[in-house]
C-alpha cells in the first residue's frame, strides 16, 4: 500500500512539473520569439523530466507506449505533450513543412496512446485529433 502511494505521488509530481513546463511555453511564446520558446521548453523537458521531444518524434508508435510507461506518464500527461507538439508543428509550418507534419502526426499518435492508457475514448481527445487533422 505504501509503495502504491509513493508511485501515485511520483506521478502527480511529474504531472505538476510537466504542466508547469508546458504552461511556461505558452507564456514564453508571448514574450520571446516562438522558435526560442520551443528551444527553451524542449531543453527544460529533457533536463527536468527526461522527455526528449526529438526522440519522441522519431519513435515508431509501437515504441512510444513503453517509453511513456517507463516515464510514468498518464493519459493527461500525453494530452499535454500532444498539445505542445501541435503548437510546435503549427509554428514550424512556414519554415519546414515536412517537419511540422511529422510533429502534428505524432501529436495525434500521442492522443491515440492516451486512449489506450486510459482504456477510454474521450470526446475531448477526438475533437483535438480533428483539430490537428484540419491543420494537416
Amino acid at each position: 500500500m505504501e509503495q502504491r502511494d509513493f508511485i501515485k505521488d511520483e506521478i502527480e509530481k511529474i504531472g505538476k512539473l510537466l504542466s508547469k513546463i508546458i504552461s511556461g511555453f505558452f507564456d514564453l511564446k508571448l514574450e520571446v520569439q516562438l522558435l526560442q520558446a520551443i528551444e527553451i521548453t524542449t531543453d527544460c523537458l529533457k533536463s527536468e523530466l527526461d522527455i526528449d521531444i526529438d526522440k519522441i518524434v522519431t519513435f515508431p508508435k509501437k515504441e512510444l507506449n513503453p517509453y511513456f510507461r517507463k516515464l510514468k506518464l498518464s493519459a493527461k500527461h500525453l494530452e499535454e505533450l500532444s498539445e505542445l507538439l501541435k503548437e510546435i508543428g503549427k509554428a514550424e509550418f512556414e519554415n519546414n513543412e515536412k517537419e511540422a507534419v511529422v510533429k502534428l502526426e505524432k501529436a495525434i499518435e500521442l492522443l491515440d496512446i492516451a486512449d489506450e492508457i486510459s482504456n477510454t475514448i474521450s470526446f475531448n481527445r477526438i475533437n483535438k485529433k480533428n483539430e490537428i487533422n484540419k491543420l494537416l
